[in-house]
């Protein structure tokens, strides 16, 4: 009995768990079919596809409507059967326009809304403008044609009008058929500014040809012919600026110069009056009469002042002429001192060359008066010699060395083998003589008896010009000829004993002349500094070059004699030079 109650118990909770997992898995089925309801019940309410055609389908469509497609259909027909026949013409389109007319009538008859129908409409509006616009474009394109071929040949009246015809066809075809192929806004843009270029193109022809007619009269002095000629032309470019801006034509430039070359045309009197008294102030110059050829190049200067404040606006208008023909008076009137300035220069340069340094040194003071004089009296005179006033200048501040500085150069000048009448500098020049011609020392390594270092080509080329003032005779830069023939031959030379290098200098210039000169007498050719060359045969902005080498180089290359190139403003320790003079 115990086990049968056991046994039932057990059953009877079995029983009660499947019953629950059923329950369960049917609720979640019934979730699962709601959740499904509820997207299709939500779905509804979203954006659908309608086929248009299945929804019309159905419509009643009335007899007098499918009536009006019918006859549009037979219309258009009509206009296949032209078109297989012939090119279509302009009264052809009427049967385009008649279809496309009963399409939409019977678009508008539709009850609802038909795709098909609309589609027919837009292809037909589509093709009445292309077929239309395409026989006005090609009248345009006929017109453009024959108005090129016009204008090349220059008759501009009829190109005009061929290209106005071919804008108004273009222009017919933008405004009545925009959706054609054949719109073109553009081109009716071109076709306008064609036509107005050919309407002003003859207009500024006249205009030139009055222009060059005027030009001719003014050459003959016909003022008042060449001045009515210029008022025609400028009326003209003033219609051409006010009536066709924007094309070739219009120009606010040539207007300007057309009032220019009027005022000109009324100060041409004046000009002439002008010039008149100018050729007998040249004559009188000629004729050597001084006093009557200043007064008249002060005349000319005031009447072209007068000129310039009358018309300010004349070509002939000029203020520099009026400082030109003072000039040329106060020239005439300086020509008596200033051929004294020149006498007294040549006397200078005499007396310096002849080593007569005490009546020099008089000469010097009479002419730096007379410069002055010059310069005070006749400040615009070309007479005025600003380097000849620095020359003279520079004189009087050594005046009292000149005889010193002399003797001590020709004392030092040897003559280069080979080459006539001409000497040079025994040493390479001392800081002590280039500080005593220049005022200044610029060498790193200094000491009186050393070779000046640290100088341009340019300030070399200024210490020569100085000492030919000084010694008055020409002195400059050896050329590479004139050095190698001081030089002279080398193969049997030990150069230690001659030429400074990195294996006795330490790498520093040493005082001038303390080796033994080569044959020719010359001290430190070579090594010690590498010294200046004159520039023959080259260009200013090229590089200037420089000879011998120096107490930094290895005596192998010492004794090739090497050259070098710098920069003419470059400045080295290492480099000097010395300098020649033609003795007479």
């Amino acid at each position: 009995m115990v086990r049968l109650k056991k046994s039932s118990i057990y059953r009877r909770s079995h029983e009660t768990s499947g019953l629950k997992r059923f329950m369960i898995l049917l609720l979640i089925i019934m979730a699962c079919v709601g959740v499904l309801v509820l997207f299709w019940f939500l779905s509804q309410f979203g954006p659908k596809n309608v086929d248009y055609s299945v929804r019309t389908a159905d419509v009643e469509i009335s007899a007098g409507a499918i009536a009006l497609r019918t006859q549009s259909l037979a219309v258009e027909a009509q206009f296949e059967e032209v078109l297989a026949m012939r090119q279509a013409e302009q009264q052809d389109m009427l049967l385009l326009k008649r279809a496309l007319e009963l399409q939409r009538q019977y678009v508008d008859a539709m009850p609802k809304y038909n795709i098909r129908a609309t589609q027919r409409l837009e292809s037909l509006g589509r093709r009445y403008q292309n077929s239309s616009a395409e026989l006005l474009r090609v009248t345009s394109l006929k017109l453009e044609s024959e108005a090129q071929a016009l204008a090349n040949d220059q008759a501009y009246k009829a190109a005009r009008d061929k290209f106005q015809g071919a804008f108004m066809e273009q222009k017919a075809i933008n405004e009545n058929f925009p959706l054609s192929s054949a719109y073109n806004v553009g081109r009716a843009t071109r076709l306008q500014r064609q036509a107005r270029y050919l309407t002003a193109e003859p207009l500024l022809q006249q205009s030139l040809d009055f222009e060059r007619d005027a030009d001719a009269l003014i050459a003959q002095y016909e003022w008042e012919s060449a001045a009515a000629l210029l008022k025609q032309a400028m009326q003209i470019q003033q219609q051409l600026n006010r009536e066709y801006r924007g094309t070739n034509q219009a120009s606010v430039s040539r207007l300007v110069g057309l009032e220019v070359k009027l005022v000109g045309i009324e100060s041409g009197q004046d000009r002439l009056e002008i010039e008149e008294v100018s050729r007998l102030a040249d004559a009188s110059r000629a004729a050597g009469e001084m006093l009557k050829s200043a007064s008249l190049y002060e005349e000319v200067a005031r009447l072209q002042q007068e000129l310039n404040k009358a018309y300010p606006g004349s070509p002939y208008a000029s203020s520099e002429q009026v400082v030109e023909f003072r000039r040329k008076s106060q020239t005439v009137q300086s020509v008596e001192l200033g051929l004294e300035v020149e006498s007294n220069h040549d006397l200078l340069k005499r007396l310096l060359s002849e080593r007569r340094t005490y009546e020099a040194a008089e000469v010097i003071v009479a002419l730096r008066r007379d410069i002055k004089h010059m310069q005070n009296a006749f400040p615009r005179s070309s007479l005025n010699d600003e380097e000849l006033e620095v020359k003279v200048r520079y004189l009087n501040l050594v005046q009292s060395d000149l005889g010193y500085i002399q003797d001590r150069v020709y004392n030092a000048l040897l003559p280069v083998p080979a080459v006539e009448g001409l000497r040079m500098l025994r040493t390479e020049v001392p800081q002590a003589l280039y500080a005593l011609i220049m005022g200044t020392n610029p060498s790193r390594n200094q000491d009186d008896v050393n070779p000046v270092d640290s100088v341009s080509w340019t300030e070399a080329k200024s210490f020569c010009e100085r000492l030919s003032w000084i010694l008055g005779k020409e002195v400059r830069l050896p050329s590479e000829h004139e050095f190698r023939q001081a030089l002279g031959r080398l193969r049997y030379v030990v150069l230690e004993k001659h030429a400074w290098s990195i294996l006795d200098a330490d790498g520093v210039a040493q005082s001038v002349g303390k080796k033994a000169p080569f044959a020719s007498g010359f001290f430190d050719l070579l090594g010690n500094v590498s010294e200046w060359l004159e520039s023959e045969g080259r260009f200013t902005s090229e590089e200037a070059r420089h000879i011998g080498g120096h107490a930094q180089d290895r005596l192998e290359s010492i004794f090739s004699v090497p050259t070098r190139s710098a920069p003419r403003g470059d400045r080295n320790r290492l480099t000097g030079f010395r300098f020649v003079v033609f003795i007479d």
